[in-house]
């Protein structure tokens, strides 16, 4: 194998076992009852300051098919963390306060068993690191079949 290919294989390799790792250690600690998918749902709409999306764009970030973004999102809604306007695949989803505090009080209680781990880590190490992965994501986001999928 090329040393390229070499490289690229063990990138994704990394990046899939540490996101495997991760999901199975925050779905150990999470008190808040979130699973992995309603955690990040109400991520998305902190991280990108987003009051409002509509499902099918939803469905489109995250991957799914609009009934499995449904059932996250129908499992928030009963928790009143999310709130819908209108019906259909273009129905609008909006997080709550209450959504906004528990997506808050996750971080809070993640926090103390995750920041142990990075401790090693240089702040500007993080920082490069997360700096190329979202560079990675946006490459992977506007790949012509994600976008085809998102008209």
């Amino acid at each position: 194998m090329a040393d390229r290919e070499k490289l690229l294989l063990d990138l994704f390799t990394e990046i899939a076992v540490v996101e495997h790792l991760v999901r199975n250690h925050i779905g150990q600690i999470e008190p808040t009852g979130l699973n992995a998918g309603q955690f990040g749902a109400l991520n998305y709409f902190i991280r990108n300051d987003r009051m409002q999306e509509r499902k099918s764009i939803l469905a489109w970030i995250f991957q799914v098919s609009i009934d499995e973004m449904d059932v996250h999102l129908n499992a928030l809604e009963e928790r009143g963390l999310v709130g819908r306007i209108g019906t259909g695949d273009d129905q609008v989803i909006g997080v709550t306060a209450a959504g906004r505090a528990a997506h808050a009080d996750s971080i809070r209680a993640m926090a103390p068993d995750i920041e142990p781990l990075m401790e090693e880590f240089e702040e500007e190490d993080l920082a490069k690191t997360v700096d190329v992965l979202k560079e990675i994501r946006r490459i992977f986001d506007n790949l012509p079949e994600r976008l085809a999928t998102s008209a």
